[in-house]
């Protein structure tokens, strides 16, 4: 369909394991301009690592927060909704009623991707901000439930591995006491190590990216941001040390003392230590000492992606 390519208006979601996320953009001329984002924390992913289904109130937080991207998607007039569902959705045994449901109440069809997908995805949207750089890229993506590792040049990936680290998932399945105690930080780290063990990595030099909700949430408290700011927190350099301190001072504080943090959204409070932990002990095992933030993750990549926007190439 080729009818008014000029100023198309397409929208993208990512519906994760903590996060459903919103991009709403035009398409220009073979390029892709945001026009309106929005990201809800819903914990879709909440108990499946233990129960194995979603739940019920879980899939309907999902579909409330749905049910409003798809009001804003026609209040702006979109042409088009691409909708995928990650790690949550692609372990609990329950995955089809919550589509179904999705289906039948907002006429809404997801598509479950596989890891190698996401992967994929990721990359895209990180690949396309940083066209130019010759050197490899490494890009983490932390999510609720699984955390993918990838590896790549320019426009292509050369190896990637999705593994079950997630902030949601190692914080109900290690972290109970709060303060968090010694022996619980103790088990989550060896467990993070121990897959940590698997991620691909490079033999020369590279540019470490880390994307996705927790990484962002990590830059926005280093620099003390009262609300979002996306040009302040879309190519900051966290350093190691910094996010190594950040760490500390969650696990010393309660929940309750770390949802005064600047920075820090209260719906995060929980997750943000064993999420930080995943990246810190990452640049530990590729040995770097700081990681560049991006702000662009799965929902511009499948933009990229279904528009046929991704071949990177170079500037002309």
């Amino acid at each position: 369909s080729k009818v008014n390519m000029k100023t198309k208006r397409v929208a993208s979601i990512d519906i994760g394991a903590n996060t459903i996320l919103l991009l709403i953009a035009k398409v220009e001329e073979g390029k892709l301009e945001p026009l309106f984002e929005m990201e809800t924390v819903v914990r879709l992913g909440e108990g499946v690592q233990k129960n194995g289904i979603l739940s019920q109130e879980a899939m309907e937080r999902g579909s409330q927060t749905l049910a409003q991207y798809l009001e804003h998607c026609s209040q702006m007039e979109t042409q088009e909704v691409f909708a995928v569902g990650t790690s949550a959705l692609r372990e609990a045994q329950n995955s089809m009623e919550f589509l179904t449901i999705i289906k039948v109440r907002l006429g809404l069809s997801i598509e479950i991707i596989s890891g190698a997908q996401e992967a994929e995805l990721s990359y895209l949207a990180v690949a396309k901000d940083l066209k130019g750089i010759e050197k490899p890229i490494f890009v983490v993506d932390v999510g609720g439930g699984s955390t993918e590792f990838i590896l790549g040049q320019r426009d292509q990936i050369t190896q990637w591995v999705s593994l079950p680290l997630g902030s949601v998932r190692l914080t109900e399945r290690f972290l109970f006491s709060d303060p968090v105690q010694e022996e619980e930080w103790g088990k989550m780290e060896k467990e993070i190590r121990k897959l940590l063990s698997n991620i691909p990595c490079s033999i020369q030099p590279c540019s470490m990216v880390a994307i996705g909700g927790t990484a962002t949430t990590l830059a926005s408290v280093e620099q003390g941001l009262k609300e979002f700011i996306p040009e302040k927190i879309h190519q900051f350099v966290l350093k190691k040390e910094a996010l190594g301190s950040q760490l500390l001072s969650y696990r010393l504080k309660p929940i309750e003392e770390r949802k005064k943090i600047p920075g820090l959204p209260p719906s995060r409070a929980d997750i943000i230590l064993a999420g930080g932990a995943i990246l810190y002990m990452a640049m530990e095992e590729i040995r770097h000492s700081s990681a560049l933030i991006s702000c662009h993750g799965v929902r511009n990549g499948l933009l990229y992606k279904k528009l046929n926007l991704n071949s990177i190439g170079h500037a002309e």
